[in-house]
């Protein structure tokens, strides 16, 4: 899995930057990358923001993608930009506690 890692404060931040450029535009809020917490390895206690290339992608309304919203730039800066993501594998973010049935 292709994205970021930071902590929970910088992941929020982020993810009330997306709602925001959508809600800002009299939009409703349908679209985030989402985030989750990583329990194991070497980022363990931080949070995983998924954003592969094909997230990048993603056709939001009108032929938009997340990239084409202004506030992109800003938000992926605050992450380290582009080159900071990192290649995670996805046992990380498996809860070793959760129950299975």
């Amino acid at each position: 899995m292709i994205g970021f890692i930071t902590d929970i404060q910088t992941a929020q931040a982020v993810i009330d930057g997306i709602r925001n450029a959508q809600e800002s535009r009299g939009l409703p809020y349908y679209w985030t990358t989402g985030s989750y917490p990583i329990y194991t390895g070497t980022h363990a206690g931080k949070v995983f923001l998924p954003f592969d290339d094909e997230i990048m992608a993603t056709n939001l309304r009108k032929g938009l993608t997340p990239v084409d919203f202004p506030e992109f730039e800003q938000l992926v800066v605050s992450l380290g930009g582009l080159d900071a993501r990192i290649d995670l594998a996805p046992q990380a973010i498996i809860n070793p506690n959760a129950s299975t049935f």
